[in-house]
Order: structure tokens, then C-alpha cells, then sequence
């Protein structure tokens, strides 16, 4: 049973950092902007939007586990792509 439960936390980790991708691609393809043509607001928008986000997840996964490893490798892509 905690398999399954397992299994439907990644998805919705994987389905909750797929909405910011989706988020920061469409702002790429609806607006021919990337993000660094963004205002100021809208950045920070995304931001406190992602920290929720990993928040939520973090304590969701913690980082001593699998789950959590690979939870951890994906924010810190995403931080990563918003930092560049």
C-alpha cells in the first residue's frame, strides 16, 4: 500500500512542477518572451509561486529518502533554469 502512495506523491510532484514549466514556457510561446523579457512583478510572481511549491514538497519528501533525492534533483533544476 505505501508503494502506491509512493507512487502517487511523485505524481503529483511531477504534476505540480509540470504546471511551473508549463507556467514558464507559456510565457515563452504566448508572449514570444523568455523570462528575462518579464517584468519584474511577473517574475516575482512565479517565484513566490515555486517557493510554495517546493515548500509543499519538501515536506512531503523528505530529503533523506529516494523520493526525496530525486524530488531535491528536480526543484534545483527548476531554481536553476529561473536563475539563468
Amino acid at each position: 500500500m505505501s508503494l502506491i502512495k509512493n507512487i502517487k506523491k511523485q505524481f503529483l510532484a511531477l504534476a505540480i512542477l509540470g504546471m511551473v514549466a508549463i507556467n514558464l514556457s507559456g510565457c515563452v510561446y504566448a508572449n514570444n518572451k523568455n523570462w528575462n523579457d518579464l517584468t519584474a512583478e511577473g517574475k516575482e510572481e512565479l517565484q513566490q509561486e515555486f517557493e510554495s511549491m517546493k515548500v509543499e514538497l519538501e515536506e512531503d519528501f523528505p530529503s533523506d529518502s529516494a523520493d526525496g533525492k530525486f524530488t531535491s534533483y528536480i526543484l534545483d533544476k527548476v531554481e536553476k533554469g529561473m536563475e539563468d
